[in-house]
């Protein structure tokens, strides 16, 4: 639009010309004289907003008569920092009711300009038409989208923070009290964050039930902090006044930033990201945005696609590395020299190969699996995979048993007693030779576990019970999971090894292996390393060991590589 108008009533704002050509097409020019209360204003504004005129006088009082009641405080205290200098640019966000009496949402920019001894604030105006969420009429992610990278186009680059908020309980509110009282709640909370708002930050609902509060006016991650704890307060007088009828609380993530012209997507991931963070830290809190966590989810999302194609491409990368497992009471140590070495049967271990990070233990990868939902096709994979492998070893010592870890998410995911039996059948391996290992710490107080374990019992797989030691489980419970060995964690083997101390160590290894014998269990123990190891360990009477001395984890073209004589020489025995 022309500018012709406001420049024949004022002096020559060379500084403002420049700033109007960043005007849109839907923009209308304005000067406002803070000295006078007097505004010149351009184009349909005038009639949009039912304005005395396209000069008038009073501005400060015609603008808050039109203003939504729930910005009036807000445009005050706008109004009032620029009439006491505060700042030379202005940018916020005020709903004014047109002419049809509703309320529309209005941006209002300009920058502060002097003519002699007078203050003038000049800008643009514009109308949004926005995309508005049917519940709160806030408006949506597409509109913050348009909201940001129109302040990017005009600013180049931007300073601030962007606050997301959810409601945690909202999900049990409409299940337990129905859609309607749930739609209100979001709505209350959606009031109360425009409440708490200063005139510079906008309020949006985005994807995932979720809040965003957007600030581009240079204010940092600490005011966002502020901004929660008022909004926080501002909840709790909400269940207040529904007399805690429904009780909710709410996690926030903040992301800040100086300077930045990233686009608003890649903002709104880690605002999503410190959302999680925040929820996961427990109930109404808040995380600040902290890029080396980050830069460790990135990465973890990026492994889940790359395992999520590897499942879709026959498993590829996938490989079972297995670890010796052996018959302690045969083992000796003299004079630093290993004697009585008896393999008796493996340990399975998942490896997965990727071209960009390598090769990668189940550590890395099986929590990927488990939160993903992958370890359901994987775990299948892996009992056909290594009752398999048993099978062909077992051509060379019919007792050779393999061990196989089971993932707690394995019971939860799939029919895992139907896996096992379908694995069974495929591979033909005798089910006396299979051991499932199952954690501790992952199924104490399982209700369902005992019932499985009873059918891997009438099925003849025998369990172990890896990492004992490590959660809480009592022997009678352990003996109801008619466990067959407990594996005590390589942690207890480490510290009753030690050149100095390890006594009351071994003393609690030694009761362990005295009360798993008196109730027909055997004991592993895993983290074997040296012949010293073995010299103090022995006395301690074990059934097995399992460590780096016997054999480190390697591939089944390895393992029997390194094994072949002793399992040729038991097939002569045999």
């Amino acid at each position: 639009m022309s500018t012709n108008t406001i420049e024949s009533r004022n002096p020559d704002y060379s500084n403002f010309k420049a700033f109007v050509k960043t005007a849109g097409a839907e923009d209308f020019v304005f000067v406002l004289n803070l000295e006078h209360n007097h505004i010149s204003i351009s184009g349909e504004i005038v009639k949009v907003l039912q304005l005395p005129d396209g000069e008038f006088s009073n501005a400060f009082e015609v603008f808050e008569n039109i203003c939504h009641p729930d910005d009036r405080e807000l445009l005050h205290k706008g109004f009032e920092r620029i009439k006491a200098g505060g700042g030379s640019d202005f940018i916020a966000e005020y709903r004014f009711q047109n002419e049809k009496t509703n309320y529309i949402p209005v941006v209002i920019r300009g920058k502060l300009l002097k003519s002699g001894d007078e203050r003038i604030l000049a800008g643009v105006v514009a109308l949004k038409t926005t995309h508005k969420d049917d519940i709160t009429g806030l408006p949506l992610e597409m509109q913050m989208v348009s909201d940001y990278n129109d302040l990017v186009k005009e600013n180049g680059s931007l300073s601030g923070f962007i606050l997301a908020v959810r409601i945690e309980g909202l999900e049990r509110i409409n299940e337990n009290f129905g859609l309607d009282v749930g739609d209100k709640i979001f709505n209350l909370v959606a009031k109360a964050c425009l409440s708490v708002r200063d005139e510079y930050t906008s309020v949006y609902r985005i994807s995932g039930n979720k809040i965003a509060l957007m600030n581009v006016s240079g204010k940092n991650a600490k005011d966002a902090e502020e901004l929660f704890s008022a909004l926080k307060r501002k909840v709790s007088e909400i269940e207040y006044n529904l007399d805690y009828a429904a009780v909710f609380t709410i996690s926030s993530g903040v992301v800040s930033f100086i300077k930045d012209s990233s686009e608003l997507k890649d903002l709104l991931k880690k605002a999503d990201f410190s959302l999680l963070m925040g929820k996961k830290s427990g109930k109404n809190n808040i995380y600040l945005f902290n890029s080396n966590e980050y830069a460790k989810h990135i990465n973890k999302l990026y492994l889940r696609e790359k395992l999520r194609d590897s499942v879709k491409n026959d498993f590829k990368g996938f490989e079972m590395y297995y670890q010796p497992v052996v018959d302690a009471s045969k083992v000796s140590s003299t004079e630093d020299k290993l004697e009585g070495v008896h393999v008796i049967g493996a340990e399975a271990l998942l490896r997965w190969s990727c071209p960009e990070l390598g090769l990668l233990g189940a550590d890395q990868i099986v929590p990927i699996l488990e939160e993903s939902g992958l370890i359901a096709p994987v775990g299948r994979w892996i009992l056909i995979k290594t009752f398999n492998q048993c099978k062909t070893w077992n051509q060379y010592d019919s007792k050779f048993h393999m061990s196989v870890n089971l993932s707690y998410m394995q019971f939860e995911r799939s029919d895992i007693l139907l896996d096992v039996q379908m694995a069974l059948e495929k591979s033909g391996v005798s089910p006396e030779n299979i051991i499932l290992e199952i954690t501790e710490s992952g199924y104490i107080d399982h209700v369902e576990l005992q019932k499985i374990l009873d059918e891997f019992h009438k099925m003849k797989i025998r369990v172990d019970i890896d990492d004992f030691g490590t959660g809480y489980s009592n022997f009678r419970y352990i003996q109801n999971l008619h466990a067959n060995t407990l594996k005590l964690d390589y942690s207890f083997v480490h510290k009753a090894v030690m050149d100095r101390g390890g006594e009351s160590e071994r003393k609690v290894i030694e009761y362990i292996i005295n009360m798993a014998h008196d109730l027909g269990m055997n004991v592993c123990l895993e983290g074997v390393e040296s012949e010293s190891d073995v010299e103090i360990l022995a006395p301690l009477k074990a059934d097995k060991y399992q460590g780096y001395l016997f054999g480190k984890p390697v591939n089944s073209f390895t393992f029997f590589d390194e094994n072949k004589r002793f399992l040729f020489e038991r097939r002569e025995e045999l």
